[in-house]
Parts: structure tokens; C-alpha cells; sequence
């Protein structure tokens, strides 16, 4: 008997030493108060042991006094496991702190009671018994099994808490560890007083230990798996249905069920509609049905267009017997919705619907290269000054010009046509050349500006066509091309339509080519001022305007003509202008300084000069900084360059005017000037244009005109110059109309300034 007593307990103590380190390996807070009861239970069990088979009182006496101290520290241990385990005794801090001071000191008078047997000693050892008298006057030894006694109570109705309010799948555990317990605390209160040496309370107790370790960290029971799954499967949002391996449908959750009964005309569980739909898919896939396939389907019903993400998964045993079929379905038609949202807005211009550039370049490569053997056109539009639209009516009325071409483009668009707005007001069209391509641009252009009539602003549309011979150039070249046709009939209000040609390229090589030479020659100062001379009839200099000419390192001295179109289109002319009045107010200054203070020079402002420069404080900068007289910098004006915002441009030249600056109307007559011209502008100096004078030099009407004009311009304190002057008889006539100043070649072409000076000795 003593021998199996001490098998068994030998087996307890190495299986809680083992217990011992498998949860010293775990993670986290459980695993470690885990692991201070089981190891508080293999050091009480290796102690009990020694109490128990080693002979000797003082150390049975020993060993006693320790196995009780112990106790009160595995007290403490469960107390904490129950905490971390259960979630109970969170709140009671005090507790705790209370039962380590008593366990701390119980401890030390359980040992010292080795040697004072104030609590108990023992006495009468035989082979079967042990005789252990306790001192029943001693209060350390009633707390002792107060504090122990009530402490087991207190973790046995943890558990039974625990029991009566969890769900029914994990209270196994939390019973078989009261039960245990209970049984345990009762052996113990059966044995005190009991001197034989076989206490089963504590072996128990022992498995207790054990059996927490297994409950904690191994076991998982199948039912709680089995209704774990069998929860998690009817709360996902993916239908399932299961077939066995006869083609029967073993189970279908609650959303497969609600998928299929949307989608047809059933309802409810539809276990035998699932059999028939799986003999028809086994049947589809018989040849190329593998043991897993996901694919997606498209379900057209009364509600609507719906898709649906599939996948099966066929399931097999160890000896690859076929078990069961199951499919998962995920109805993903939200995402698709979504996903094509964004591909449309990726691929679309928000504001008109039409295609975006990106994605207008890409359907054109498709479109040619799926059709090599058909012509088509390239189409690009811009709308003249589109932001006088936005400054003149508002954002909203240029959004809505833009939307209504794109409405137009949608409206006219035939089967294999593309339309795209490619940027700000610019929309491009692929068309096939066969199609009535500039028909159809005329009758857009004609309802857009039939629909935007303003008497302060005409909607003016232009278009490049470019028929292209070379479908694998890049479509952005081709835009390009088109776009360079535009441009050739920007400033055309009678012309709606270019066509690309080889001489436009050229041409647009050459533009690229001044652009880009033109910083670098203002930097080396390769633009030159030539002065045209502005005289008397008898040919006495008053002053000049400044033309300017570019002084080419490679191509020799350039005219005008060749830069200032491209410069303006480019939006680069403001640089020019102002290089140029710096030149002007530098030469004036240095004729000051020389005495020559009866020369005036001309300079010319032009519309960008007034949106990208400080036109005052430029002037009034220079004329401080060379020191010259502002009355001879005067100041060249067209009527275009003030229409633009009238009322803010006249400020400015009132404030010049103010200042001593004398402003000058430019090409009067050439283009729409009127007599409200001169009315709205207070101007000092009237220049009538060459061409005005060349078609009415012979026409009566036209001469009558002319000297009204001259006229009129005296009684409003106007001088007069009239330029572009190249007979005697012109000099005559413009003479006896009053006119008493010339600029023209009849005098003098426009000459560099050391000719200029030489002429009129200026030293």
C-alpha cells in the first residue's frame, strides 16, 4: 500500500513538474499565473513527499509547517488564475495585498514552528501513520484554516458564477474544475484529524493542478468546434452550399438561400433547386473540372443585374476518396459597381462625360489598329479667349458653354467615332475620314453660337483636321497636328476650319524653334532697336517709334514678321515689350544727358502687357531710373489692348497720363475703331493707320473721311500722325487736311539707332 501511495505520488510530482515547464514556455498573463500554481503545486508536492516517506520528527515537522505555508501561497496563485481566467476579482486590489502579508507571515511562523511548536508538533510516527497534534488555543493556527478554508470558498463560487452564466459551450470546463475542487476541500476537512499517512486530499489536489494546465492550454471541445463553425458559417455574409458525394445538398446557410431566392422565382430553403443547379454545373464543367475553380458570374433577374464570385472546392480523404462538394458565393456586386465607377471616372471628363485624354489616346491606338484599312480624321477644337468667358459671366456659365459642347460632340457621334475633352476648353474627335467632318463642325459651331449670344462677347469656334496617314504615330502627335491647323485660323472670325498640311508642320518647327531660342537671346541682348523716324512735311525730325528687329547669331537680322506672331501666341511678348521700353528709356536718357531733349521715342503696349505686367509702376520705375522727361516716352496704345478690361487699363492710363507719360492711339482704322474710341479715351496723340490711307487716298468718300477725322482729332486736342506715308502726294494731301505729322517711307524706313543719330546729329 505505502508503496503504490508512493508511486502515485512520485508520478503527480513529475507530471506537475512537467506541467510546470510546458506553461513556463507559454505566452501571455494566464500562462504565467499558470505557471506560479503549477509550479506552487510541484514544490508543494516534492515537500509533501518528504513529509510523508522520510523519517525524523524535526523534519516531518518541517516539512508540515512548510506544505501548510505553501498552501497559502497556492491560495493566492488560484485566486489570481480564477482572475485571469474567468475575468472575476478585478476589483479587489486590497484583498490581494491583505493575503500576501498574511501568507508572508504565516509562512514564517510555520517554519519557525519547527522549533517553538506553538501551532502544532508531532508525536507517535508508525508505518502507516503519522500522529500530528496541534495546539487548539493557538489563533495562528485557527486563521491559518480560516484563511485557507475561506479562500477555496471564495475561488469555488468564482466557478460556480462562471457556470451559471456562460454560455452552455464552455461550462464543461469551469465544472470539472469546481467539481474537482469541491472534492479536494471535502477530503481535506475529512482527514483533519486523521494521522494515517495516505491523505488522498492532497493527490487530488495535485490533479487539480494538472487538470487546470489541460483545461487552459489543451483542451477544446468538439462540440463548442463543431457549433463554433456551424455559427461563424450561418453569421458570414458569403452563401455556402454543401453537396455530398451522391450530388445531394447536405446544407446551404441562410444567405445562399436568400441569394438564389432573389434571383428566381423561389423561396425558402431551396435544397432540391440547389441539386438540380449543381447536376446542370456538373454537367457544364464535366471536361475542365478541377478540384478547386474560382470564376465570376453575371445573374440577370426582375431586380436587376447582379454578380456573383464563385468558389468550389472539391474535398478529399487521406486515400483521395471524394467526400463532399462545397461553393462559396460572394456577392460582390457593390464592388463591381464601385470598380466601374472608378474605371469611368479614371477614363471620363467629369464635367462633359466624354472621354478623358488618357484614356481618348488609348481608344484611338484600339480604334486604328482593329481597323488598318479605313481612313480617319483627327479632330481638335479650342475656343477663341474661353477665359473672357469665366471672367466676363462666371465659372459657371463657361462650365455650362463646355458641357453643351459636349452634348453636341455626344449628339452628332456615329459608330466609330470617339470624343474626348483633352484640356480646359480644347476637345478632340477621331472620326472616320469618310463622315461629313467639317458639315458636322460648322452645325456645332452654329448652335453654340446661336445658344451663347452676347452682344459684349461672340463665341468663336475653331477647328484643325488632320487626316492621318500614319497609324502607328503617337496620338498625341496627332493631336498636335490638328492643333497646329487650329492655330493658323485662331485670330479668323470668318474662318471655322484648317486643314494639317506639311507647310504647317514646317511652320510649327519654326515656332517651336524662336521659342525656344528666345530667352537665351534676350539674356545676350540679340534683340536691337530700330528707329522709324516721326517728321514734319519738310522732313525736320520730332522723334521715332521703336521697332524692334532680332539679330540673329546664325540667321542674320530678322524681322518682325518672323517672331512677333509667335511671341504673342506663345504669351512671351510681354518679355519682349518690356526689353524694349527699357531700351527706349535708356536712349532717351542718354540723349538727356547730351542735350537732345526735343526727341521723343513711341514704345508699344500690348494687351498681354496689361494682364502680366505692372504697367505703371514699370514706367514710372524707368523714367525715375534714367531721368528723362515722361512726355518723351510716349506711349502706343491699340483699341484691342483696353477692351479687354476697359475700365481697370483706362485707370492705368489715367495715372500715367497724370504722371507726364503721353499716350498715343495705335492703328486707328485698321481693324473695328470708332468714333466712341475717341470719345471714351482721352488720348494725346491720334495715329491714322496706312492701311485706311490707302483705301481712300483715291475715293472722294473715303477723303472726306480722312479729313473729318484729322479734324475732329484738333478739336479734341488731338495731334495727328498719320503713318505708313510713301508718296509726296500723300504728304500733300494729308498737309491741306491738317495733318502736320508723318512716319513712312517716303521719309525714312525704320533705321538702327547710329543712323539715326548721324541723321539728325545726335553726338
Amino acid at each position: 500500500m505505502k508503496i503504490a501511495y508512493g508511486i502515485l505520488v512520485a508520478v503527480e510530482i513529475f507530471l506537475l513538474g512537467a506541467c510546470s515547464v510546458l506553461a513556463f514556455r507559454k505566452k501571455g498573463i494566464l500562462a504565467k499565473t499558470t505557471f506560479a500554481y503549477e509550479l506552487g503545486s510541484f514544490i508543494c508536492g516534492i515537500v509533501f513527499a518528504i513529509y510523508t516517506f522520510v523519517p525524523g520528527n524535526m523534519i516531518k515537522t518541517l516539512c508540515a509547517g512548510l506544505t501548510y505555508a505553501i498552501f497559502d501561497w497556492l491560495i493566492i496563485a488560484l485566486m489570481y488564475y480564477t482572475q485571469y481566467y474567468t475575468g472575476l476579482f478585478k476589483g479587489v486590489r486590497f484583498v490581494k495585498i491583505a493575503m500576501f502579508v498574511y501568507s508572508a507571515f504565516d509562512t514564517v511562523m510555520m517554519i519557525s514552528n519547527t522549533w517553538t511548536h506553538n501551532m502544532f508538533y508531532i508525536d507517535n510516527i508508525s508505518a502507516d501513520a503519522i500522529n500530528v497534534v496541534f495546539n487548539q488555543a493557538s489563533l495562528v493556527y485557527k486563521a491559518h484554516f480560516i484563511y485557507n478554508y475561506i479562500g477555496i470558498i471564495v475561488v469555488m463560487l468564482a466557478y460556480l458564477t462562471m457556470i451559471v452564466e456562460s454560455s452552455r459551450f464552455y461550462r464543461f470546463r469551469y465544472e470539472m474544475i469546481l467539481l474537482v475542487l469541491i472534492a479536494a476541500f471535502t477530503l481535506d476537512i475529512i482527514t483533519i484529524g486523521n494521522n494515517s499517512i495516505y491523505d488522498l486530499s492532497m493527490p487530488v489536489f495535485g490533479f487539480m493542478a494538472m487538470l487546470i494546465y489541460y483545461l487552459t492550454f489543451q483542451y477544446v471541445p468538439n462540440e463548442v468546434i463543431e457549433n463554433m463553425l456551424s455559427l461563424i458559417i450561418k453569421d458570414m455574409n458569403s452563401g455556402i452550399v454543401c453537396f455530398d458525394n451522391r450530388g445531394r445538398c447536405i446544407y446551404s446557410n441562410d444567405v445562399a438561400d436568400v441569394m438564389y431566392a432573389s434571383d428566381s422565382s423561389h423561396s425558402g430553403k431551396a435544397h432540391g433547386d440547389f441539386e438540380a443547379e449543381y447536376r446542370k454545373w456538373i454537367e457544364k464543367h464535366k471536361d475542365t473540372r478541377k478540384d478547386y475553380m474560382k470564376y465570376d458570374i453575371p445573374v440577370n433577374s426582375a431586380s436587376g443585374s447582379r454578380y456573383y464570385e464563385i468558389e468550389y472546392k472539391r474535398i478529399l480523404d487521406e486515400k483521395n476518396n471524394h467526400i463532399c462538394d462545397y461553393f462559396i458565393v460572394n456577392d460582390i456586386s457593390d464592388a463591381i459597381a464601385t470598380l466601374e465607377s472608378e474605371k469611368y471616372k479614371a477614363s471620363h471628363d467629369s464635367l462633359t462625360g466624354l472621354l478623358n485624354r488618357d484614356q481618348f489616346y488609348e481608344e484611338t491606338r484600339k480604334m486604328l489598329r482593329s481597323n488598318p484599312d479605313r481612313k480617319y480624321s483627327m479632330i481638335c477644337s479650342n475656343i477663341r479667349d474661353f477665359k473672357f468667358v469665366n471672367e466676363l459671366f462666371g465659372i459657371e456659365k463657361g462650365n455650362s458653354v463646355l458641357i453643351r459642347q459636349g452634348e453636341l460632340m455626344k449628339a452628332y457621334q456615329r459608330e466609330g467615332d470617339l470624343c474626348a475633352r483633352i484640356q480646359n476648353d480644347r476637345f478632340a474627335m477621331l472620326v472616320p475620314s469618310d463622315h461629313k467632318i467639317e458639315e458636322h463642325i460648322m452645325s456645332c459651331v452654329r448652335l453654340m453660337q446661336e445658344e451663347f449670344k452676347s452682344s459684349s462677347f461672340k463665341l468663336h469656334i475653331f477647328a484643325g483636321v488632320y487626316e492621318i496617314d500614319d497609324i502607328d504615330e503617337p496620338v498625341s502627335i496627332m493631336c498636335d497636328k490638328a492643333n497646329i491647323a487650329s492655330e493658323t485660323i485662331k485670330n479668323s472670325y470668318q474662318k471655322y476650319v484648317a486643314y494639317y498640311n506639311n507647310e504647317l508642320l514646317e511652320r510649327s518647327i519654326e515656332e517651336r524653334r524662336i521659342i525656344g531660342e528666345f530667352e537665351k537671346a534676350i539674356d545676350n541682348n540679340e534683340f536691337v532697336m530700330f528707329l522709324q523716324p516721326q517728321v514734319d512735311y519738310k522732313g525736320k525730325a520730332y522723334g521715332a517709334e521703336a521697332l524692334v528687329r532680332w539679330q540673329h547669331p546664325d540667321r542674320g537680322l530678322l524681322s518682325p514678321a518672323v517672331f512677333i506672331d509667335v511671341l504673342e501666341k506663345a504669351g512671351l511678348i510681354y518679355k519682349l515689350d518690356r526689353y524694349m521700353w527699357e531700351k527706349a528709356a535708356e536712349k532717351l536718357g542718354e540723349w538727356k544727358r547730351k542735350g537732345y531733349t526735343q526727341y521723343h521715342i513711341s514704345v508699344n503696349i500690348s494687351t498681354k502687357d496689361f494682364y502680366l505686367v505692372d504697367v505703371y509702376e514699370t514706367f514710372t520705375g524707368l523714367a525715375d531710373k534714367y531721368n528723362i522727361n515722361p512726355d518723351k516716352l510716349k506711349l502706343e496704345i491699340t483699341e484691342t489692348a483696353l477692351m479687354s478690361d476697359f475700365e481697370k487699363n483706362m485707370e492705368i492710363i489715367r495715372r500715367l497720363q497724370k504722371y507726364g507719360f503721353k499716350i498715343e492711339i495705335d492703328d486707328f482704322g485698321s481693324g473695328y475703331s470708332s468714333l466712341n474710341m475717341l470719345k471714351d479715351i482721352s488720348a494725346d496723340v491720334l495715329k491714322i493707320d496706312m492701311g485706311f490711307l490707302r483705301a481712300s487716298e483715291n475715293e472722294l468718300k473715303g477723303r472726306d473721311i480722312l479729313e473729318s477725322i484729322i479734324s475732329l482729332a484738333g478739336k479734341l486736342g488731338m495731334e495727328v500722325i498719320t503713318e505708313g506715308v510713301e508718296k509726296e502726294s500723300q504728304v500733300h494731301m494729308l498737309k491741306d487736311m491738317g495733318c502736320n505729322m508723318f512716319q513712312g517711307y517716303f521719309f525714312s524706313k525704320p533705321v538702327q539707332v547710329k543712323e539715326f543719330e548721324s541723321r539728325y546729329n545726335i553726338r
